[in-house]
């Protein structure tokens, strides 16, 4: 029987992730037993006929164990990726039901859409109900999927014809595929870790670190490693020598320096991929930091986009799995890991230092530098780039997964945390798209302060908690606030209903400085240039991440499972710093 509108409105997640919850235990104890009784048949070193029965009996016995194993995990599987998809179902569902709210449609529980014929609504209505129809037939289609998937998944099992993984692969545990699919989902890639043996986690980190480094639900632990080995070299399990993304970036350079043909444009690209290699490999030196009394940096990812010809990177200060708080900065425009990657991950100590005047312990707090995507250029390159959403909706996806990733790590290992978003500038327009198609329940505080625009029509499209959305903006000096709600960035996120404003004063910040204060004086004034006379319009857009602000104060706040900063609060504060 087909799915329809009324089924899926009553799904939950909730079934799914009590089985995860089960199976997980069960492959685990399966996991282990077959450990016990392979060492236990390799011990025996006696010969005779008996001994020869014993084992022919064992081989049997880890034959059967072999098999249940493989249905276990193939079951484990299959309910983790129905989980995701049902968790992506229901919050399109709920982004449906709050479009219709605006835009005067109603949805009614047979999947039907009818809209307000009143004559002052009725040509937006009528619009909106023809975007609806399609989208809540892709709903449908979607749920379909998932429950065709889910069945033949379980009839497979049910029938015996469920595999363990690659042909012909080396696996160390039975029942247990050694390398992942890179269809798979956050949550399903963290349930197949989960399950590997110590020995083949290692084998997999030491031998295919480009096989699972880049896999959102992984630990921090083990991309971490996966990540230097593919940056600074590693043997693979045939014994070929690696010498790893930054010697290869640096050999390329010198062949194309010695080739006749090779363009400027070439060697110049190559010049900042070496660059950009050489800053991760510099910021993430824990040597260094440990010396400074910083928290150990986790490489938690770096690719190399071929197509615009740019580094990513995401580094966290601090263990997320670990850490009882986590944050993730997406920076905007002009953000590169050459010049940038060091600034963020600074900023990010401090935002960790700075919970302690929340009343949070900065050893269980992680923040995560998010340069991971493709930002446009900004003012030093093409600054026609800024007004070019289409950087922002390539990189939302991929933000969202790694975001359901830190939460699928978590729900692995029985570790909870209270996960905030914070999106500056651009950042907050990719971010606030990737809060609307991230799942319900990964992200619990979101943030964005001078925002062009904040990737959304309304704060019902986000898939956070009610009261836990808020913007900061200064009063003046910042530009690039709401600038982009006019060309698809969003709404001004100073205007959503619903919204949390945070106070925005950065007046303590080390730059700042208060737009035409002076303007009479300075007008007059031989030798000062135009910015100084009417203000700067863009003075103040990177005040928001000064230490000892208020507005840093509010992030750290939230980041610590807190609120903002009252007035009686920050003069506390400041009496402390002797201010």
């Amino acid at each position: 029987m087909a799915i329809t509108w009324a089924d899926i409105l009553t799904w939950t997640t909730g079934p799914l992730e009590s089985a995860a919850t089960d199976l997980t235990a069960t492959s685990k104890a399966l996991v282990s037993a077959a450990s016990d009784g392979q060492d236990a048949t390799n011990a025996i070193q006696s010969q005779g006929s008996a001994v020869t029965a014993i084992r022919s009996a064992a081989s049997k016995n880890m034959t059967a164990l072999a098999r249940l194993a493989t249905n276990v995990n193939s079951a484990l599987m299959a309910i983790e990726g129905a989980y995701d998809g049902v968790a992506t179902v229901m919050a399109n569902i709920q982004n449906a039901q709050a479009y219709a709210a605006e835009n005067y449609c109603t949805i009614g529980s047979d999947g039907q859409v009818t809209y307000d014929t009143d004559e002052r609504h009725k040509e937006d209505g009528f619009i909106a109900a023809e975007n609806l129809r399609m989208t809540i037939k892709q709903i449908i289609k979607d749920a379909d999927q998932i429950d065709t998937d889910l069945y033949h998944a379980m009839s497979d099992i049910n029938n015996d014809r469920a595999t363990d993984g690659d042909k012909g692969s080396d696996n160390k545990v039975i029942g247990v595929p050694d390398h992942p699919n890179k269809n798979w989902t956050p949550s399903q890639n963290a349930a197949w870790w989960n399950s590997l043996s110590e020995t083949q986690r290692q084998h997999l980190i030491d031998h295919c670190p480009d096989e699972i480094r880049h896999l959102d639900g992984l630990p921090a632990a083990a991309r971490d490693q996966a990540n230097r080995h593919a940056l600074k070299g590693y043997v693979d399990a045939n014994g070929h020598e690696h010498k790893g993304a930054l010697e290869d970036a640096r050999h390329d350079l010198r062949e194309a320096r010695k080739k006749s043909d090779a363009s400027e444009e070439e060697i110049e690209q190559l010049k900042e991929k070496v660059a950009d290699l050489e800053a991760i490999n510099e910021q993430t030196n824990n040597d260094d930091r440990e010396h400074n009394g910083l928290a150990p940096t986790y490489l938690l990812d770096f690719d190399y986009d071929e197509k615009y010809h740019r580094t990513t990177a995401i580094v966290s200060s601090g263990n997320p799995d670990t850490a009882s708080y986590v944050s993730t900065l997406v920076p905007g425009i002009g953000t590169n890991v050459r010049g940038d990657l060091g600034d963020y991950i600074t900023r990010n100590d401090n935002l960790r230092a700075q919970t302690a005047q929340a009343g949070t312990d900065p050893n269980q707090v992680a923040t995560i530098s998010y340069l991971g995507y493709v930002a446009p250029e900004g003012p030093k390159g093409k600054l026609y780039q800024a007004a070019d959403i289409s950087y922002a909706d390539r990189a939302a996806p991929d933000l969202a997964r790694f975001e359901e990733g830190l939460r699928a790590s978590g729900k692995a290992n029985g570790h909870s945390f209270t996960n905030t978003v914070i999106g500056h500038s651009y950042g907050s327009t990719t971010a606030g798209k990737a809060m609307t198609q991230v799942a319900e329940g990964t992200v619990d505080n979101f943030i964005m302060c001078g925002s062009p625009g904040s990737g959304a029509e309304s704060i019902d499209q986000y898939n956070v908690p009610e009261g836990h959305v808020y913007e900061s903006s200064v009063p003046k000096g910042d530009m690039v606030q709401g600038s982009g709600s006019f060309i698809g960035y969003g709404s001004n996120p100073k205007t959503l209903d619903g919204i949390v404003h945070l106070s925005g004063d950065t007046t303590d910040a080390k730059d700042y400085k208060v737009p035409g204060a002076n303007w009479a004086r300075d007008f007059f004034h031989p030798g000062k240039e135009l910015g100084n006379i009417i203000g700067d319009p863009f003075v103040n857009h990177m005040s928001y991440f000064d230490k000892d602000t208020r507005a840093f104060q509010d992030f750290a706040n939230i980041i610590g499972g807190g609120k903002q900063t009252t007035d009686e609060e920050w003069a506390a504060i400041e009496k402390e710093r002797g201010k």
